[in-house]
Parts: structure tokens; sequence; C-alpha cells
């Protein structure tokens, strides 16, 4: 296999390599998935039976789907393609929720920053002994140069940034916001749509037409919660506005680990069925089998040749397995380079199926387990008039919300697309200037305590 990755990174015996590398490819890919699959099912299944099924609306629907699709799987008892259909579906539903409370999760973060605000208001507390903001910057300053890695700079140079206190006019925040998005000007549109679309999540500004009927609780919750002027609040006032957004959060939480265990066995599953074809069985691959057909009995409330704790026993000999493949996977994976170089020539060779399902997997390998599998890259150059174009519609969309919106949240508005834009800073002084001029001329006591409280939880993790 190194021979054939070297050859195509090459570009020789192109023709040999690209039929030869895919079924490797899918092969190694089946292992390591055979092996996460019987981990992650046997876990799923111990999770839920401890905890009597888990919170997400649908689920147990969701789950008995699943778990008959193994069962197809196990019995060897449906045609494959019906099973990947069907569980493709599933994976759809499962993204479309996923979304949903996602957008419930954006609005959530910007009121906890907002109420965070206003918690020193009904406390008796005072600045750190000796606090000055002149030493706090130093502080800061000193924090984030820290580290010599750049990425890890600019990553605390955005969290401090999304947690300092907000003092811009609105003209100001969409200078600085376009200024922002200056930078994709003759870029893809897909890292434009990509940015627009992180600071649309993180403001408020993206809904989907689901979200109220998937979840109307939640809607109205956020329509009550958008009605609060913190200026007046009261203490009951505040009490009562964090118990809702802590029944919220629970809420969120529970809904957001259902789906995220339910939707890494369906990742695990169609790596599975994807690259069945190619499965080799030797010694881990049947112990796996043998692991999920047995967890399978167990959950359809069949009989099990093998008890929990022999089950249990069983991964003793997967120990170490999975970190024995992986980065042979990753160092085979050059799915990109060959989608890049040779789609043409995959498809003269008639292996376009084939490696239709060759690039669905590293997406799902990867971190993004709610990734759409079938997304096309856009690499259509943005052009001035149509970045124009979209700072117009982006402002507009923040002006219509600012109308509508509470001081407070606004701010937290900004300050959450603030830690989303490129590093605006040219120079380590300016940055100082920056962090010294937000504390500086921020004269409410409770949400510089706040800030203050915040940003030395950020520095001391």
């Amino acid at each position: 296999m190194k021979k054939i990755v070297g050859n195509l990174l090459k570009n020789k015996d192109i023709d040999y390599c690209l039929q030869e590398y895919y079924g490797k490819f899918m092969e190694i890919n089946n292992k390591y998935a055979m092996i996460r699959l019987a981990m992650n099912y046997y876990m799923y299944f111990v999770v839920t039976s401890e905890e009597g099924g888990m919170a997400a609306l649908g689920y147990k629907e969701i789950t008995d789907q699943i778990n008959l699709l193994i069962q197809h799987y196990v019995n060897g008892s449906n045609p494959l393609s019906d099973d990947i259909n069907t569980l493709e579906q599933i994976r759809n539903q499962i993204i479309e929720k996923v979304r949903d409370i996602t957008c419930f999760v954006d609005r959530y973060n910007i009121y906890e920053h907002a109420l965070n605000r206003i918690e020193y208001r009904f406390k008796k507390a005072e600045y750190p002994d000796g606090y000055s903001d002149e030493q706090f910057t130093r502080q800061i300053m000193q924090f984030i140069l820290e580290d010599e890695d750049s990425m890890l700079i600019n990553s605390k140079i955005k969290d401090i940034i999304g947690q300092l206190p907000v003092r811009l006019t609105k003209n100001k925040f969409f200078e600085m916001l376009s200024n922002g998005m200056s930078i994709y000007n003759g870029g893809t549109k897909e890292s434009l749509d990509d940015f627009l679309y992180m600071i649309r999540t993180c403001s408020m500004l993206d809904c989907t037409d689901t979200m109220a009927v998937h979840y109307p609780h939640l809607a109205e919750a956020f329509d009550r919660l958008k009605d609060i002027r913190f200026k007046q609040m009261t203490e009951s006032d505040y009490q009562e506005f964090k118990a809702e957004l802590e029944d919220i959060t629970a809420f969120i939480d529970n809904e957001m680990d259902s789906y995220m265990m339910v939707q890494e066995i369906i990742n695990d599953l169609l790596l599975v069925l994807y690259t069945s074809e190619h499965k080799k069985s030797d010694a881990v691959v049947c112990l796996c089998d043998e692991i999920i057909k047995n967890t399978n009995h167990l959950f359809m409330g069949k009989f099990s040749s093998k008890s929990t704790e022999e089950i249990e026993k069983m991964f003793v000999n997967l120990e170490g397995e999975q970190e024995k493949i992986y980065p042979m996977i990753s160092s085979y994976d050059i799915t990109d380079q060959i989608k890049e170089s040779y789609s043409d020539k995959i498809d003269s060779l008639g292996l376009k199926e084939q490696y239709s399902i060759v690039f669905k997997i590293p997406k799902l390998n990867s971190d993004s387990m709610f990734v759409e599998l079938d997304r096309e890259t856009d690499a259509t150059v943005v052009t001035e008039k149509y970045l124009e174009e979209q700072k117009e519609n982006i402002i507009s969309a923040y002006r219509e919300m600012f109308a509508e919106n509470d001081k407070l949240i606004n701010r937290a508005v900004m300050a959450a697309v603030l830690s989303e834009l490129p590093v605006f800073f040219n120079s380590i002084s300016e940055l100082q200037d920056y962090i010294y001029n937000r504390l500086s001329v921020c004269m409410d006591h409770a949400e510089k305590l706040a800030c203050i409280e915040i940003i030395n939880g950020i520095m001391a993790e």
C-alpha cells in the first residue's frame, strides 16, 4: 500500500494504482470501523441500559431502526444497498435535528453571556486586591504570548476578545466586520460561506425551518427571554432568568449527548456496510463480529450466548488494535489529492462508484460526526462585487437584530462576532492597547467583575 500511495503522489503507474488503492483502503477502514462499532455499540448498550434510554425526541424509534439494521448485518438477511439507504436517511434526520438544537445552543450562549454580565449586580464584591487595568492587561498579554505557536496565540487572542467588555458603536462594529470579511476577496466562495455560517451561528442569525417544530418549548422559552430588559432586571428576575437558562442547558446537554452517541454508531455502521465487500475476516474482525452479534441480541431481547461480563472480557483481545491501525489510515488517506488530480481518470476506468465511497470514508472517520457526506466544495473565486453583496446582506441582518434586542444582548452578539473575526491586530502593542482600552472604558462595576472572573478562568485552564 505504501508503494501505491507513493506512486499516486508521484503520478506514476496511475491506472494500476487507482485499481489497487480503493480496495486496500476500504479493507483497512473496514477493520478500523469494525473495532469502533464493537466498542461503541456495546458502550451504547451499557449507557442506555443504565439510564433507561436516552433523552432525545424520537430516540427510541431511531435506536430500534439501528438495532434492526445491525441484525440484518449480523444475519446477512437484507440487501446491503437497502440498509445503506435506510441508514443514510436516519443519519440525515439526525443532522437536521442537530442543526435545530445548535441554533438554540447559539441563543443560549448569547443569553448566558449577557446574564453573566449582571450577576455581580446582586452580589457584594470588589475587584481583586491590587487590581488595576494596566496590571491585568500585562497579565493577559503574558498569558497570550507564553506560547510560540502562532495558531495557539491566535486562539487565545480570540478567547480573550470574546470576553472583554464591548463598547462599540454599531458603525464601528460594522466596519470591523467588513474589514474581517475583506480577506476573503479573491478566495473561494466555500471559505467565505463557511466564515459567514460561523459568525451567523455564533450570533443568533442562523435559524432553520424546523427548529420550532422539533423543539417548540425551546422556541417559546427564547421568545419569552427576548422581552427581558436587563437594565430594569431585579434580583428576583435574575434568579428566574438563571433558572430558566439552567433548565434549557440541561435539556440541550442531554439531547446532544444522545445524538452524539447514536451518530457515532451510525457512522461506524455505515463504514462497515460501505466497505463490507473488502472485509478481511482475520482474528480481530471475527472477534468484533462476535461482540456486535451478542450485543445486538442483548438489545433485541434475544438469547445471547455471552453475558455482559463475558463480552467485556472479549475486549481485552482488542486492546491496542485501534491505535495500531489509525496511523496507517492517516498515512494512506490521500483521497483529496486523488479527487483533485484523477477524477477524469477514475471515470474513464469505470471506478466512479467505488471512489464515491472512498471519498466519503474520511468524513465518517473525522471528528465532525455530523458532516454532510455529499457536500460538494465550491471553488468559485470571490469577486469584489460578490463580497460587497455579502457584506450588505449580513450588515443588514445585524441592523435588524440590533433594533429588536436589548443593549446587553447586542453587546454579547458583538463580542461573539469579534472573537470569530480573523485576528485584526498589526502588532503586539496594538493588541495590548485594545485590551487595555476595552477594560478602562467599562464603568459598569458588575460587568467588569464578571469579565475579570471569566478571563481569569480562561487563563487558569
